[in-house]
């Protein structure tokens, strides 16, 4: 059974910090939703979900925490308002005890953003469902008013029990606002549960269980508010909030850090095209077509650290020696055993190296485009093995030192 304080003439009203609480809240969650969406670069119906998301908590833990505090401090309220009129005949410490639906306040400020300033009688909305004085029910501490906010101050030593009951409008802006933020936090995570279902299995089960440990770590900072006493549970849930919220651009962009990493780990393919449409596009530059018709080439992107072979003249061999970079654009990812292999399958033409003696290992120092296919067959030579270009030679190295290609 509810049990609350008795309302007498004279009391005060009040609309507390609720509202301002969950805009400035929602606001900052606003801010914070955005710079999570920078960070990420996301779009579209992510960028929807992580701002939506943002707002609902920010707007919820404010709530929380403001309310936790003033539980637990006993913050006063400002005062908005005070009950005027009252029962003719049932008095409560010498003073005219207050009945909903009957009863007033001379008028209320609203503040803090409560309402705009009300200069006219605002009726007491809720009270006891058990206790009737002159037919109406007993209003008492916390009963609503009309305008939204309750009254905040009560008897020391007379109490009125029994469920409330509601017989007036009320002009709820806060619970209002408080069930639009929590619908708003519903969507936020069923479109994150849609889009990562989208994503694959992998990012569902990844959501589920990042939403699960939240939600677990919420309710369990809750019962150990509840241990500590009245308060608690709000302040330690609204800090826990505001807290992952905070969290969440730093930790946005260090998930966008790992994922450029990992991409840039990654082969990752542009373009394909057929060898006819490359080979093309090689002759009006004045070059030899390089690749095998009916085959395709890719245009793609390689990590650093990825090695390939390449056939080098003995000249050659003796400027790199000498710490010059001298070698070509082409190379295969496939070992070179021997120079029969280099001209025959690597369509190494004469005049292009007169030897083909010796082979070194290149390594890509930075993520590399390249094209890569099937040598096409050119002159006397077959081709027909994978080969590569490299379309900026600068990101890459040689390993180690030239090594003599045995004949066959």
């Amino acid at each position: 059974m509810d049990v609350q304080a008795a309302a007498r003439f004279g009391d005060e009203i009040a609309h507390g910090f609720g509202v301002a609480a969950m805009i400035a809240g929602a606001v900052a969650g606003a801010l914070i939703g955005a710079a999570i969406v920078a960070a990420t670069a996301a779009t579209g119906g992510l960028a929807v979900v992580i701002l939506a998301g943002s707002v609902a908590a920010g707007g919820l833990s404010m709530f929380q925490l403001v309310k936790g505090l003033s539980t637990i401090f006993d913050l006063p309220e400002p005062t908005t308002g005070e009950l005027i009129r009252g029962s003719p005949n049932v008095f409560v410490n010498l003073r005219n005890a207050m009945r909903a639906g009957e009863d007033v306040s001379s008028s209320c400020s609203g503040f803090p953003l409560g309402h705009p300033p009300w200069p006219f009688p605002v009726t007491i909305a809720e009270g006891s469902a058990t206790v009737y004085i002159n037919g109406k029910p007993a209003a008492r501490l916390t009963s609503k008013m009309t305008c939204g906010a309750h009254i905040k101050s009560g008897s020391q030593n007379t109490f009125i029990g029994g469920p409330t009951l509601r017989v007036e409008f009320v002009l709820d802006i806060e619970g209002w606002l408080h069930t639009g933020l929590e619908a708003l936090g519903l969507v936020a995570a069923a479109g994150a549960l849609v889009l990562a279902a989208m994503a694959g299995v992998a990012a569902l089960l990844t959501t589920v269980a990042v939403g699960a440990a939240i939600y677990g770590g919420m309710e369990l900072l809750g019962q150990i508010g509840d241990r500590l006493g009245p308060g608690y549970r709000d302040l330690l849930q609204g800090i826990a909030g505001l807290a992952l919220l905070g969290a969440g651009p730093k930790m946005a962009k260090m998930s966008a850090e790992r994922n450029a990493a990992r991409l840039a780990n990654q082969s990752q393919v542009l373009e394909v095209r057929t060898a006819a449409e490359v080979n093309k596009v090689m002759i009006e530059k004045g070059d030899l077509p390089a690749w095998l018709e009916g085959t395709q080439v890719k245009t793609e992107i390689v990590p650093p650290g990825t090695q390939y072979q390449m056939v080098v003249a003995k000249g050659q061999a003796e400027a790199i020696m000498q710490g010059k970079k001298a070698f070509g654009g082409f190379a295969t990812p496939d070992a070179i055993p021997n120079q029969a292999y280099a001209r025959d399958k690597l369509v190494i033409l004469d005049r292009f190296k007169t030897d083909v003696s010796h082979v070194i290992t290149v390594e890509t120092t930075a993520p590399q485009k390249i094209h890569s296919g099937i040598t096409g067959p050119l002159e006397n030579y077959k081709g027909g093995v994978k080969q590569v270009e490299f379309l900026d030679e600068r990101f890459l190295k040689i390993v180690g030192t030239p090594e003599v290609l045995p004949v066959e």
